[in-house]
């Protein structure tokens, strides 16, 4: 990773311009003339929320982020930099699983946060990706309620939803005068080309007055590098888009055409990380800052990234909006909640831990010192109990025929036996081992260890830890696990 930016505390002193009226004497003349200001400017940028006001933390990989921090990293950052611009990069209010039904209402409520934490974050634009353009329909009813600024300069003209977001914006950091443009995939939603989108309007951008084009892209590091060296015309790419186990880098790539590069940064997905831009064109031109070789003239682009860890402090505003979140999600979801599915006729339904320990009572001891007997307090513990992401991997047949619901979870707590093993009646019934998975596949640990939740997940490896005396292994002569 690259250095943090130095983040200081305590608020820089405004300077006020104080005109100084003729004298007695009857002075006149010409007044001096107003100090010329250097085109210089800071932005700070985030990326791929992807829907997460805070990141799980089930893995330790994913304990950054979350936009109570990040704010909190901009409220220090800005203390420096009062001018700087806010902006935001790539998938925004959605994750690849677009918008199920079962959690439709809490998406719903979780839009509500977003708009009221971006607010609080003074956020001055934002990007969408292909996540988001997953449901148009909805897409269309969700950006006007966001109060910041949405750019997507590709959007179809006719879609719904594109007529509710911005082409491109004109703003100023302090005295540099920054255009920004936003791209999402060619295609996505009726999205037109990226590229013949993005050459139109970063000249009109500039013929506007724009010094600098800033393109914020949800089209991942490979296509966006691709797309530069078609000769965007935009001189800073954010390259979100990119995976959850992307490797970030706070190098900066210049690409594209000798008399009009772009320079491609990295950010980090989640908001786990915030880039701070600078950028000075007072020598004139563009390079990347290089403290071993600083150029004799010309402007210069500088990027940090700071990490958002978990050590940081919360931001008291947008923490107490993450909050009545989670403290609503219990009326959102009871009130939009269905029953367990019903059974199947003639297939094998759920029966629950106890009923398992009835003939395996050897397996208990070790059970009840595994993680996954835990699944369910860790969930008390940060008042996740009613969040519907959270509650279906730490509870057994969560909406599966037989199973629970979250009505339903009376003995279903818990990662239990049958959560790995599938539905236990029939060998419970009959004591035949040919009626249970007996070794888990890899399939069935993936439904929850994958990269959203567990990013060190190696299969052979997790199956080892849990081989014990009468759980894998036979109970004469074992070790215990």
């Amino acid at each position: 990773m690259g250095a943090r930016p130095p983040i200081r505390r305590g608020a820089l002193a405004l300077l006020f311009l104080i005109g100084v009226a003729a004298s007695s004497c009857g002075r006149t003349g010409p007044l001096d003339p107003a100090p010329k200001t250097d085109p210089k400017g800071t932005l700070f940028v985030f990326a791929d929320l992807r829907g997460t006001l805070k990141p799980c933390g089930c893995s330790p990989d994913l304990r950054r982020g979350g936009l109570d921090r990040v704010a909190e990293v901009l409220r220090m950052a800005r203390e420096a930099a009062p001018t700087g611009l806010v902006l935001h990069a790539g998938d925004l209010l959605l994750d690849d699983e677009g918008i199920p039904d079962i959690l439709r209402a809490q998406i719903d409520r979780r839009l509500v946060a977003f708009a009221d934490s971006l607010t609080s974050m003074r956020v001055d634009a934002v990007g969408l990706g292909p996540n988001d353009l997953q449901q148009p329909e909805w897409l269309a009813e969700a950006i006007p309620k966001l109060s910041v600024p949405v750019i997507v300069t590709n959007a179809p003209p006719n879609a719904p939803w594109g007529a509710h977001v911005k082409r491109s914006l004109l703003l100023d950091a302090g005295p540099l005068k920054v255009g920004i443009i936003g791209l999402v995939p060619g295609g996505a939603a009726g999205a037109t080309d990226p590229l013949v989108a993005a050459q139109a309007e970063s000249a009109a951008l500039r013929g506007r007055g724009a010094q600098v084009v800033i393109a914020l892209s949800s089209l991942g590091l490979r296509s966006a590098k691709r797309l530069a060296r078609g000769g965007l015309g935009v001189d800073v790419m954010v390259a979100a888009g990119q995976g959850l186990e992307a490797v970030v880098t706070d190098e900066v790539e210049t690409i594209g055409p000798e008399a009009r590069p772009t320079f491609v940064l990295q950010s980090f997905v989640q908001g786990g990380q915030v880039g701070r831009i600078d950028i000075d064109l007072s020598g004139g031109g563009l390079s990347v800052y290089d403290p071993e070789a600083p150029p004799a003239t010309g402007g210069q682009l500088r990027y940090t990234l700071t990490p958002v860890n978990w050590d940081l402090p919360r931001d008291a505003a947008v923490a107490a909006i993450m909050d009545r979140f989670d403290a609503d999600l219990e009326a959102v979801n009871m009130s939009a909640a269905g029953d367990p599915i019903p059974a199947v006729a003639g297939q094998p339904t759920y029966v629950g831990v106890d009923k398992c320990f009835e003939c395996h009572e050897e397996t208990r001891a070790w059970y009840e010192k595994d993680q996954h007997a835990l699944a369910w307090e860790t969930l008390e513990k940060d008042k996740k109990t009613f969040d519907v992401y959270c509650v279906s991997c730490h509870v057994t047949g969560f909406m599966r025929p037989g199973g629970s619901s979250l009505k339903a979870l009376e003995g279903r707590k818990d990662v239990q036996c049958e959560s790995c093993h599938g539905p236990g009646s029939a060998h419970a019934e009959a004591g035949d081992v040919t009626l249970i998975q007996r070794s888990p596949t890899e399939s069935s640990c993936k439904t929850c260890h994958n990269p959203k939740h567990s990013t060190r997940f190696e299969f052979d490896a997790y199956r080892e830890r849990l081989l014990a005396p009468g759980h894998g292994l036979p109970l004469e002569g074992a070790k215990g696990p």
